[in-house]
């Protein structure tokens, strides 16, 4: 629908106009009325509507006086005259300039359909030109924003001020939005069709506004907002949007509000520095504002402190979830405090994992589970999702070894492999492990082999040539220290072991690493 605003001097005209119009059959919707052209232009401009229709003669200004004022500034609304046919040359001049029609009083209900048919169509063509010319900017400023040719980026910074019609300077202000996974939250929702939502409810609620901005796609999932910096938009306007807009699209938003003014000439750097804003929600959290001064600039550290492992393994062992959970959350804060890199703190995410994978035996030995926990903690993009995934591995740790538990053969041969785990790298034998459960070496082959699905020494082997491995990767340390490290006197035993399980020798292993 398209919204007109109603001007006579003649308070009962006005009110029949607007009343007994049928309007909205035709499309229209009366956006407000006022008695002479003073009063209409200070309405006028905080309105902004399609179409204005106004009587010529009025005290105060008259409709040709406040006609001409509005167009300067808002050239793209449509004019329409109210007048008598003694007035009728007073309209001439105004179709001169623009205007797109006249009627003439006392009014004709046909007459008004088929004026306002008229009027409706330059609308049509002046929404769909600004349309192409919004389109272009947003295509220009996006080059801006990546083009390293100085000489092109001045040529683009033109284009955009001549599209804008702005003759003298201005400095802008850039805000970027960021869509928290839409598809996580609405089943089949795309990144695109999020893109688009998202764009579109921007758009209307900064028409709403009466705001002006061009958008600009940044990256994949990441609308940029270009405004003239007199546009000031308060953390709260811009709190409650988000809040609409979750209501509305069903998905998060994170907005990175820079309120610095930058000429167009700087957009880069503009755009640089909302970007490292907009990083900032690793650390906050997705679906907030974040603004400069909420950026923390003085930390970021690669340097990862130390985490209780002991104390944290035996809460797992011992079944303590809220003990190991609380030592986890208090960690991850203290990440956050020392904002820690991304890449640390995944890094440490998924050795935990994998270390807690392997206090229930469970290790990731196939390289595309491994591959899928790599690009399910890196894709995150709040350090509390990556704490999520941890927190599901240690309750699923848990869960396991309180299943395990119940079962006693499994509770030994648990208690079993855990030794061995422990202590792979000293002399171990079936009786030194079936003494310490109290079982007959027989019986605890059994058990172990049906709980497992391998013997004893599989499992030792297993163990000790993982470890020996690892520590291949340290070229200063020969092949009969590896032996001695992981349990094996015997040099020549452990080589024909190494190669029997990896096909080839530890040396040939070592060259290929």
């Amino acid at each position: 629908m398209y919204s007109i605003f109603l001007v006579d001097d003649e308070e009962l005209e006005l009110e029949m106009i607007r009343d007994y119009i049928r309007w909205e059959e035709m499309g229209i919707y009366v956006a407000g009325t006022a008695l002479n052209g003073k009063d209409a232009l200070e309405k006028i401009e905080v309105i902004q509507p399609d179409i204005v229709l106004t009587d010529v003669q009025m005290p105060v200004m008259n409709g040709l006086e406040m006609a001409k004022q509005v167009s300067e500034q808002f050239d793209w609304i449509q004019f329409v005259f109210l007048t008598g046919h003694d007035e009728f040359n007073y309209v001439k001049s105004a179709l001169n300039v623009g205007a797109v029609g006249y009627l003439l009083k006392p009014l004709d209900l046909s007459e008004i359909v088929s004026v306002i048919e008229k009027v409706k169509q330059r609308c049509e063509e002046v929404r769909m030109k600004n349309r192409s010319i919004r389109v272009t900017k947003s295509n220009i400023l996006r080059e801006m924003i990546f083009e390293k040719d100085e000489e092109r980026l001045i040529n683009l910074a033109g284009s955009y001020q001549k599209l804008s019609r702005h003759t003298e300077p201005k400095t802008y202000t850039l805000t970027l939005l960021s869509m928290d996974s839409p598809s996580g939250t609405v089943p089949g929702l795309s990144l695109e069709d999020g893109m688009t939502r998202l764009h579109s409810y921007m758009e209307e609620w900064l028409v709403d506004k009466k705001l002006q901005a061009d958008f600009v796609v940044c990256r994949e999932g990441e609308l940029g907002i270009f405004m003239d910096s007199s546009n000031h938009l308060s953390r709260f306007a811009w709190e409650d949007v988000l809040k609409q807009m979750q209501e509305k699209l069903g998905f998060t938003i994170t907005a990175a509000v820079n309120e610095e003014p930058e000429e167009l000439s700087r957009i880069q750097n503009s755009y640089q520095e909302t970007r490292f804003m907009l990083d900032e929600m690793f650390y906050v959290g997705n679906g907030r504002v974040i603004y400069a001064k909420d950026v923390q600039r003085q930390l970021g550290s690669r340097q990862i402190p130390p985490f209780q492992d002991t104390a944290y393994f035996e809460d797992i062992h011992q079944l303590a979830s809220e003990q190991a959970a609380q030592k986890l959350r208090e960690y991850f804060k203290r990440l956050v405090m020392l904002r820690i890199t991304k890449t640390e703190v995944c890094d440490f995410a998924i050795g935990l994992v994998e270390r807690l994978l392997e206090q229930i035996h469970e290790p990731m030995t196939e390289s595309h589970k491994r591959a899928e926990l790599y690009h399910s903690i890196y894709q995150c993009r709040t350090i509390i999702e990556i704490e999520g995934i941890v927190m599901a591995y240690a309750e699923h740790a848990i869960d396991t070894l309180e299943h395990r538990f119940m079962d006693k053969n499994a509770r030994l041969v648990h208690q079993v492999r855990t030794t061995i785990d422990q202590t792979f790298h000293q002399s171990i034998t079936i009786n030194s492990l079936s003494d310490q459960v109290y079982l007959s070496p027989n019986y605890l082959r059994s058990i172990f082999k049906e709980k497992t699905g391998m013997t004893i020494h599989d499992y030792l082997t297993r163990i000790r040539l993982n470890k020996a491995k690892e520590l291949l990767a340290d070229e200063s340390l020969k092949v009969q220290d590896i032996a001695q490290r992981v349990g094996y006197e015997s040099t020549s035993y452990f080589i024909s072991l190494f190669l029997k399980s990896q096909g080839v020798t530890p040396n040939e292993y070592r060259k290929h690493m």
